[in-house]
C-alpha cells in the first residue's frame, strides 16, 4: 500500500527529527495503529489531526516543511478511499487514475456511462 501525500511528508519530518509514530500518535491522542490508517489513507484525515500535526511539528520543522505539511494533509482529503472495494474494483479505480495522471482522456463511452450514472455530477 502507498502512503498518502500527507503519510509521506509526515513520515519524512518523523524521520528527520528522530520522532517514533507511537509518541505523534500520543501527542494527537490517537493510537499508533490509527496513526498508520492516516497515514495510508485507511482512515480519514481530519481537520483536527491534521493541525495537530503541524503544531506537533511547530517546534522542530522549518516553516517550508510546516507549509509542505499543510499543503500534504489539504491533498490527501482529495484522495478517494477505495479500502472497501473488492479487489478488481480497487484496479479498475487504479488505472482510470493512472490514465488520468498520464493525460489520457476518458473515452466517449466512458463519459456517456459516467453522465448516466451520476447526472448529478455534471451540475458542479
Amino acid at each position: 500500500m502507498k502512503l498518502t501525500p500527507f503519510g509521506e511528508t509526515v513520515r519524512t519530518l518523523r524521520m528527520r527529527y528522530e520522532v517514533s509514530m507511537k509518541s505523534m500518535a500520543e501527542a494527537l491522542g490517537i493510537s499508533s495503529s490509527y496513526m498508520s490508517g492516516i497515514e495510508y489513507g485507511e482512515k480519514t484525515l481530519a481537520d483536527k489531526y491534521a493541525d495537530a500535526a503541524v503544531l506537533f511539528f511547530r517546534g522542530h520543522a522549518t516553516p517550508e516543511e510546516l507549509q509542505r505539511l499543510k499543503a500534504a494533509a489539504a491533498q490527501s482529503k482529495d484522495v478517494v478511499s477505495v479500502s472497501k472495494l473488492e479487489p478488481d474494483a480497487r484496479r479498475l479505480v487504479a488505472a482510470f487514475a493512472r490514465r488520468l495522471q498520464d493525460g489520457a482522456q476518458p473515452s466517449k463511452e466512458m463519459n456517456e456511462w459516467l453522465e448516466s450514472k451520476y447526472p448529478e455530477e455534471n451540475d458542479k
